[in-house]
């Protein structure tokens, strides 16, 4: 009887006593047994439970593949990590699959609820239904393209299909760092969407200057929600919001952000310096209760307002949040707020968490001393209502003020570009670094927001032809 020939040993690993063996072991790689075609891959891995390991068997169909399981193999045991599992396993491993551990990493990334949302929204509308049962290890040019060509039937704007694209590139970057797919393939190697037209010497992030208000137009508007939103308001839905006025002039002269401007409270306000502390956005997730979360990007910054502002409407909204009279002087009102401020910081101390201090101790919502709330509730408002009650405003400028009415074109959140360009910049003559730090964001941002190469040339060269 003819003995079985065994099969070729192609490599073998360092010799290894883990998992308690006696004797010592190699990972090994087998070529195919005569009239195979199925390359072998041999090791031990931990069987769970302080059982003894047990004796692993990986094929391949390919000399390359079988390689990479091997040299895969011998690095999770140098690193102790998770050895190459089978193919049941990596079949298993769909884009659905990834697409939770996709949303579980940016959770534990501290991600903020409206950014998840956004993420959600993307995977279920566009990439699941898509490609949602192709294995990762399969996922190719192709399905990402098919991506791409359901998105863009309802996804118009440039920036919508950039995020849809950047969303596919963080998927494949984690399936990478998970290893389930191998580095060698790139599902978005030759995916290109169109490209938008760019104004020489702008980047893609530019900002027409179309798109920011004048200052006419932010104090019309201003005015118009004082008359609607003011104590002789005739509108009940308007007059839910009653301080909606000064809430435009502290987006238009101060630069905040629509979060940053409901999660204002009396505490925050420096009357003596002359600027509000940015320390906080009012965060509303989808069907869930509105709570006080972090400022973006965890950047904590000043912005100096009008002192108009800040004494003529801050200031008497602070003595009554602070339950002072209202002929109480300026120090009294600092006084008052310095020590809620000391209360807070002396609460915090008294906490594990480190990190907490006067600014961003918790409090129940219903508790703390907002500036701009909806009436009926006590609390900041929700952005639909906040841009439904702005739509109102702005139909009555439109038709009291034609002069001075607001473009359709122009969104609310573009009030930060009027305080950045128009009023920083301009009108208070500060620097893009200033600017910067008083809207909270890098300096690469700004610059790439509100400047321009070649732009002032550009005038001058305007200037020197009008003249001829």
């Amino acid at each position: 009887m003819a003995t079985r020939k065994k099969p070729t040993l192609l490599a073998q690993g360092k010799p290894r006593k883990l998992g308690g063996s006696a004797r010592p072991w190699r990972v090994r790689l087998y070529a195919p047994e005569p009239g195979g075609t199925k390359y072998q891959v041999m090791f031990r891995a931990p069987a769970g439970d302080g059982e003894p390991w047990k004796r692993v068997l990986r094929r391949a169909s390919s000399e390359a593949e079988a390689r990479k399981i091997f040299e895969q193999a011998e690095a999770a045991l140098d690193t102790e990590k998770e050895t190459p599992v089978g193919a049941d396993v990596r079949a298993s491993r769909t884009i659905w699959m990834l697409g939770e551990e996709y949303l579980r990493d940016s959770i534990e990334r501290g991600k903020q609820p409206r950014t998840m949302e956004q993420r959600i929204s993307r995977l279920n509308a566009h990439i699941l239904p898509t490609i949602g049962d192709v294995p990762v290890t399969k996922w190719r040019l192709e399905h990402s393209r098919k991506v791409m060509e359901k998105g863009g039937k309802t996804l118009f704007s440039q920036r919508g299909r950039e995020d849809l694209r950047g969303q596919l590139a963080a998927m494949r970057k984690l399936a990478w760092r998970l290893g389930w797919l191998d580095r060698s393939i790139d599902p978005l190697d030759g995916l290109e969407i169109g490209r938008a037209n760019v104004l020489h010497g702008a980047t893609a992030q530019y900002v027409d200057p179309q798109l920011r208000p004048e200052t006419r137009q932010v104090h019309a508007m201003a005015a118009a929600a004082d008359k609607l939103c003011g104590p002789d308001g005739t509108d009940p839905l308007m007059t839910r919001l009653p301080l909606f006025g000064a809430k435009i002039r502290v987006a238009g002269f101060g630069g905040l952000r629509l979060g940053e401007q409901n999660a204002l409270r009396a505490i925050d306000v420096f009357f003596d310096h002359g600027y509000v502390h940015v320390n906080g956005s009012w965060i509303t997730p989808r069907g869930q209760a509105g709570f006080r979360g972090p400022v973006k990007n965890h950047t904590l910054h000043e912005v100096p307002l009008p002192k108009s502002l800040m004494h003529d409407e801050l200031l008497p909204r602070v003595k009554e949040l602070l339950a002072l009279p209202a002929k109480a002087s300026l120090q009294q009102v600092i006084n008052a707020q310095e020590e809620e401020r000391q209360r807070r910081a002396t609460l915090a101390r008294r906490e594990k968490d480190r990190n907490l201090a006067w600014w961003n101790y918790p409090l129940p919502p219903e508790e703390e001393l907002w500036l701009f709330i909806d009436t009926v509730t006590g609390l900041p408002v929700k952005p639909e209502m906040h841009n439904e009650r702005w739509h109102r405003v702005r139909k009555w400028v439109e038709e009291n003020d034609p002069d001075n009415a607001w473009p359709k074109a122009i969104v609310y959140r573009n009030l930060r570009h009027h305080a950045a360009t128009k009023w920083f910049h301009e009108e208070l003559g500060e620097s893009w670094e200033v600017v910067a730090q008083y809207l909270g964001d890098k300096l690469t941002t700004v610059l790439n927001h509100y400047v321009r190469a070649g732009e002032d040339a550009l005038r001058d060269s305007v200037s020197k032809l009008a003249a001829r």
